[in-house]
């Protein structure tokens, strides 16, 4: 095994149960045969992980983490080719042999359900630690991507929720016509950023006054304050048939329904924001059933929108610089979590680091 010098502990963030994680020193995972060790630059706070915390989603004790990027310092046999690579770790890759992944259902294959990223404890990302073992299935599997050093980490880890955007787009009608997005947090604006330069004439929905206000600078032709008659000043341009979709980065039943009524006939809403199973939502069937709109789902990201992905990231005319605009050093994992919970102060991403220093010209 080939490796470069490795501390035998480490600083990791360990959620234990309750509403507060842990900062612990734990030791840095051993690696076996086709395994990666990957020292940890920056990890992005997804309120996915945020939710498994708050909502108990999860069994304790775990090391969250999944938006991920890194330096290789250790390989295992038949993996050395990643020695010394500056890369991005997904922690779900699909077995690209079952039933659902030959329909390109990748997502919701058995495999792909597996995490493959592990600090410490049951594999649960591990990103919010200094070093994470990448299983060999997710090194050999395509879940590894080789980054340039020209890219900052705080960029970096913006991959993994840039390819579930623009998975999402795949579920856009073939047509570009008018779009709604509901939700402007970092996904929210990343969707808007990338439906506008692909054609779509975007209409967002946001409560915050920066998000609103970056929500335009990123390529809305307009935005709506949820509360604020969001049906009369949907209705206004949407006429006159309905704009042609919604995408929903948010849970939020009223701005669903709100968005639904001025939706086409046979126009598509996407549930983008709804992640675990046992959410409920009430909404007026004759719009389904007589005007024939259609409600579809997007969920995670799909392997084969990887080097894309590598690519729109690399595009320096998307404004993604302005994404992350916190960092974090580990041991004040407990601050970043209360500033993802409750945006302020134009907060957007928010990530933690082992060194966030490193990251201060990036």
């Amino acid at each position: 095994m080939k490796e470069i010098s490795v501390p035998a502990e480490m600083t990791a963030c360990v959620w234990r149960g309750g509403t507060r994680v842990e900062v612990e020193t734990i030791p840095v995972p051993e690696i076996n045969e086709g395994e990666l060790l990957v020292q940890v630059e920056a990890c992005g706070l997804c309120p996915t992980d945020i939710k498994k915390i708050d909502m108990g989603l999860t069994k304790p004790p775990v090391i969250l983490g999944h938006e991920m990027v890194g330096k290789v310092v250790a390989a295992g046999p038949n993996a050395e080719k990643f020695l010394g690579k500056r890369v991005v770790v997904y922690h779900h890759v699909p077995c690209r042999s079952c039933r659902l992944c030959e329909l390109g259902r990748y997502s919701q294959c058995e495999g792909y359900k597996k995490t493959g990223t592990s600090a410490g404890f049951s594999p649960a990302g591990g990103g919010w630690a200094e070093y994470v073992n990448v299983a060999s299935w997710i090194a050999s599997g395509g879940g590894v991507v080789e980054i340039p050093e020209l890219l900052p980490a705080k960029i970096a880890i913006l991959m993994e929720p840039l390819n579930t955007c623009l998975k999402c787009m795949s579920a856009l009608p073939e047509s570009k016509g008018t779009l709604v997005v509901l939700g402007q947090g970092p996904v929210g604006l990343m969707l808007t950023a990338l439906t506008s330069r692909d054609g779509w004439k975007v209409f967002a929905v946001e409560p915050l006054p920066e998000r609103q206000e970056k929500s335009l600078t990123f390529g809305a032709q307009g935005v709506f304050h949820p509360k604020e008659d969001l049906a009369g000043r949907l209705q206004d341009v949407a006429a006159p048939l309905g704009y042609d979709a919604v995408i929903a980065a948010t849970e939020s039943e009223e701005a669903i329904n709100g968005s639904f009524l001025f939706l086409r006939p046979g126009g598509t809403m996407i549930l983008f924001a709804h992640t675990r199973l046992g959410q409920e939502l009430k909404i007026d069937a004759g719009q389904i059933g007589m005007a024939e709109k259609q409600i579809v789902g997007s969920y995670s990201s799909s392997i084969e929108l990887n080097s894309l992905t590598r690519e729109i990231l690399l595009d320096n005319r998307f404004p993604w610089g302005e994404f992350v605009t916190h960092v974090f050093p580990l041991n004040e994992i407990n601050s970043a979590l209360a500033l993802a919970r409750r945006p302020q102060g134009g907060s957007l991403k928010v990530a933690v680091a082992p060194n966030p220093e490193a990251l201060k010209d990036a």
